[in-house]
């Protein structure tokens, strides 16, 4: 997708709902829950080298060890850029790997 289309955005996808102050509260904006999720996201990429930034808002930037880059636009959708990028499957439910991150490892 081009910039500009990804700027002017599309419906959101459902996980956007939590930041709808009616749904998560007030004192939440959309910018710093998108920011919490990609944060969240990135405990488990950088495992695989991998690394998620917010881009204005309306996508993500999925970046790589070697540079490659692919903006996705809904959460969701960066374990399969993931995937692509690493050439392998990341389940980020997988009990080793949340294991691991919270510091339980087996």
């Amino acid at each position: 997708m081009c910039g500009v289309c990804g700027m002017l955005g599309g419906e959101e996808h459902w996980t956007a709902e939590s930041a709808r102050p009616e749904v998560f509260g007030a004192g939440r904006t959309r910018r710093a829950e998108r920011l919490h999720r990609a944060a969240a996201a990135n405990r488990i990429l950088t495992l695989f080298g991998l690394r998620l930034d917010d881009w204005q808002g309306s996508a993500f930037v999925l970046s790589g060890p070697t540079g490659q880059r692919e903006i996705v636009d809904t959460l969701p959708a960066v374990w399969a850029a993931a995937a692509r990028m690493r050439g392998g499957t990341i389940d980020p439910l997988d009990p080793v790997l949340l294991d691991r991150i919270a510091g339980t490892g087996r």
